[in-house]
């Protein structure tokens, strides 16, 4: 029988995502690409869908919840939306340490930071395919999470949505009955 953990560990995840909802307090609320609603549900469902992904794949599932929460910082940082996945790479050092400094118990280690710097800014390219497991999942988790937030998937990111929902169980029959294959 296969044996799962009775809890994922969620605690630093959690801790991140609660360090970015406070930051959000102070975000400008003019001229915003999108919403802060929108930007902070899509950072904590995304998340979530990284968690579902991870467990499947067999990824850390907490590292992979810190960058789908972490995916779109320089969106949320500065509201625009405009080559957002490279300028991340401008945020997430600065905000990770910033976030360690206050969280000395749940801490990003350096090599999780690197990380982190490697996969966010190439999540916006969901037409090329690495192989990279962590940058495959995010752009996978992103695509679907906006899939599931009600924005419509561009054409480059169909074969990507339909491989992440036929991975869920999701089949080619959900596609035939919305006409999207």
């Amino acid at each position: 029988m296969l044996q799962i953990p009775k809890k994922l560990e969620t605690r630093r995840s959690h801790k991140v995502i609660q360090f970015f909802l406070m930051r959000s307090e102070s975000w400008s609320k003019e001229n915003r690409a999108f919403s802060i609603y929108w930007s902070t549900s899509h950072m904590i469902t995304t998340a979530q869908v990284m968690r579902l992904l991870a467990t499947m794949r067999g990824l850390d599932p907490d590292i992979c919840a810190i960058a789908g929460a972490m995916h779109d910082v320089a969106t949320m940082e500065t509201g625009r939306a405009v080559d957002h996945a490279a300028r991340s790479i401008d945020f997430i050092k600065p905000l990770l340490h910033e976030y360690n400094e206050a969280n000395e118990k749940y801490k990003i280690t350096d090599d999780e930071i690197a990380l982190l710097s490697k996969i966010i800014p190439q999540h916006s390219n969901k037409n090329e395919f690495t192989d990279n497991p962590y940058v495959e999942i995010l752009k996978d988790a992103d695509a679907l999470d906006r899939y599931l937030q009600g924005v419509e998937a561009k054409e480059a990111e169909m074969p990507r949505l339909l491989r992440v929902l036929f991975d869920l169980g999701i089949d080619a029959e959900f596609g035939l009955r919305y006409n999207y294959i």
